[in-house]
């Protein structure tokens, strides 16, 4: 008993929001339900109703940790390579490497109905959408052609996403598949950059 109540002191928001997140990518968002969850952790669900009102409080809570840990990895990638195709590389290379794994993304746009999942998505999606925009316009492209090209980039990581689920021995060659889809995507850029250096 003794045990059971220095675990319940020692869990946080943070460890419901993350087992939260683990039921929701393994199984779905209807997979986030307090008993199975205090189970899970060890505790009872005094330790849930400790640092949430309801479910539907946690549900928000871990989404938002969700936004937050994929626009920080996104962040990081975009602060470590300043030159935009090699930029452009990275965040394709990130994207593929997502897609291989079944994160929880694949499982979010399988339920695309519940409100609170279509805004987390379209946040995340318009922060990401801007930046590889961003990298397209540095590489000279004009501003329509950038936003064409991050448009077609992002689909490809959609595409991807399903691909993962469906056929996934498809994803096996990841580095030919990251050098073909940049290559396509900015080929063009490369010929314009080189004939200005001339």
């Amino acid at each position: 008993m003794h045990e059971m109540a220095r675990r319940v002191k020692q869990l946080t928001s943070e460890d419901w929001e993350r087992a939260a997140l683990q039921a929701i990518s393994d199984s779905g968002l209807g997979a986030v339900a307090v008993e199975p969850l205090a189970r899970q952790l060890g505790v009872t669900k005094g330790s849930f109703y400790a640092h949430f009102r309801d479910r539907d409080e946690l549900v928000v809570a871990a989404l938002g940790r969700w936004e937050q840990i994929h626009i920080e990895s996104f962040t990081a990638v975009i602060e470590r390579f300043k030159d935009p195709a090699e930029r452009l590389r990275a965040l394709i290379e990130l994207a593929t490497s997502a897609a291989r794994g079944h994160t929880m993304i694949s499982r979010l746009l399988l339920e695309s109905d519940d409100p609170r999942v279509i805004a987390a998505l379209r946040r995340i999606t318009e922060f990401r959408l801007a930046h590889i925009e961003s990298a397209f316009r540095e590489l000279g492209m004009p501003r329509r052609t950038a936003a064409h090209r991050a448009t077609i980039a992002y689909a490809a990581y959609i595409g991807l996403l399903h691909l993962a689920r469906e056929v996934p021995d498809r994803l096996t060659d990841e580095r030919t598949l990251v050098l073909e889809l940049l290559q396509t995507l900015t080929e063009p850029a490369k010929r314009r950059r080189s004939r200005q250096s001339l």
